[in-house]
């Protein structure tokens, strides 16, 4: 699994209801191989603070004084879980987890087909998600990148009304607090052309009288969005059913088995899955995770591999335009509490070679990524309420651009950084 690449993780918010925290740093490691283990579920058994280690197993966790008497865990697929009194871990500890060999004979297993798994896990997702709306905090980031040199580089911290599984109504947030990195690069690729085009493009708005949302190519790439959390919690594949598990689309993919595992001390069935032909101009891959005990959907991984349409092909041809292996991941984990799941993280990745091709030049090729990150730091089911409209997050603004950074706010909340 490949979680928090090239990115920051984020721990636990630090404005909980005490100001005496106990700091705690560290990395998760294979005990065998010594390996990081990235994307591991960290937090304070019994509630619902945590986090999730980055892509060097590396995490950062503030816990309230007074869980010092509660149990810290970490918990990995395909690992035993790891538990520990908060009172006894040290301010940087290394945790190393032990792979959970278990035989396939200590499981009943039921003489299903692949799919019949996943239809199971569809029709309990009353009993196996949460029933009622909740609220979450969220840290968020997203980036775009050429060459590994970041063009835009955004992360917030976010409070989130989530309705419950089955209700329509739309998940809202509201910011926080959030900023962006002052230390970024300059987009590279055909920008004389670009410029050009931008240049022209500010002469007919100026002309026309039409309003001008920025003056330069990077300002440009800088107001791009994603849209922003409310895009990424909508590609909940419980929430909003993903076409790998929406049953009118079964004939568009092939199901197997691809064997066992444990996941937070429960065994765990892993349907593979993938794409017979092109569905929505996509070919995907992955796999689904579900317990074997309450057939709940815990773990979701897959790539999907773009289909350049046809009839774009010969306009790109025109432009001089190549695009190679454009491709998206995604990876959500699943966390329990009081026996029921809701998110512990969701991310989505993409990236792609663009080559503009010449006659009698060299060829300018860059390859981009863009990411989008959220982590569920906090979560409350107590005196709920939507957020109202005038105070939702507005998911095609940068965030950056809709509230005023605040430093002391950045200097008190922990985060880690990877070593790029």
């Amino acid at each position: 699994m490949t979680l928090r690449f090239i990115i920051l993780i984020v721990c636990i918010n630090s404005w909980v209801s005490t100001n005496a925290q106990i700091l705690i740093q560290g990395q998760i490691l294979d005990s065998l191989s010594g390996d990081p283990l990235p994307s591991a579920t960290v937090g304070i058994s019994g509630t619902t603070l945590g986090t999730a280690s980055n892509k060097e197993g590396r995490f950062v966790l503030r816990i309230p004084d007074q869980l010092s008497d509660s149990l810290f865990f970490v918990s990995y697929v395909g690992y035993k879980s790891f538990f520990l009194k908060v009172s006894q871990l040290q301010e940087e500890t290394v945790i190393q987890l032990e792979v959970d060999e278990w035989l396939l004979e200590e499981v009943e297993v039921r003489p299903w087909e692949p799919w019949d798994y996943i239809l199971a896990a569809l029709n309990k997702i009353p009993d196996n998600y949460l029933s009622e709306a909740f609220l979450t905090t969220n840290y968020y980031n997203e980036y775009i990148s050429e060459n590994e040199q970041f063009l835009k580089f955004t992360e917030g911290v976010i409070s989130t009304y989530n309705p419950a599984y089955g209700d329509t109504t739309r998940i809202a947030s509201r910011l926080i607090q959030a900023r962006s990195r002052d230390d970024l690069s300059s987009i590279a690729f055909m920008r004389k052309r670009l410029e050009k085009k931008m240049e022209k493009e500010l002469k007919k708005a100026r002309k026309s009288g039409d309003s001008i949302d920025f003056e330069t190519l990077d300002d440009a790439v800088m107001s791009a969005s994603f849209g922003g959390p409310r895009q990424i919690l909508n590609n909940d594949p419980i929430r909003d059913t993903a076409s790998f598990l929406n049953p009118k689309n079964k004939k568009y993919f092939k199901y197997s088995f691809n064997g066992y595992t444990s996941y937070h001390g429960m065994k765990v069935i892993i349907i593979h899955f993938e794409s017979t032909r092109k569905f929505d101009h996509q070919k995907k891959i992955g796999d689904v995770y579900i317990t074997l005990d309450t057939d709940a959907i815990v773990v979701i991984e897959f790539e999907s591999r773009l289909i350049i349409p046809n009839v774009i092909k010969p306009i790109m041809f025109l432009a001089g335009l190549g695009v190679t292996d454009p491709a998206l991941k995604m990876d959500i984990h699943y966390k329990p509490y009081q026996n029921r799941w809701y998110i512990n993280d969701i991310s989505i990745e993409g990236s792609s070679k663009l080559t503009h091709k010449k006659m009698f030049k060299k060829n300018d090729h860059s390859i981009f990524e863009f990411y989008q990150s959220l982590i569920t730091t906090n979560i409350e089911m107590d005196d709920v309420h939507p957020i109202p409209k005038d105070e939702q997050l507005k998911n095609w603004r940068p965030l950056e651009d809709q509230i005023e950074t605040d430093a002391e706010f950045w200097k008190s909340y922990s985060v880690v950084r990877t070593e790029n």
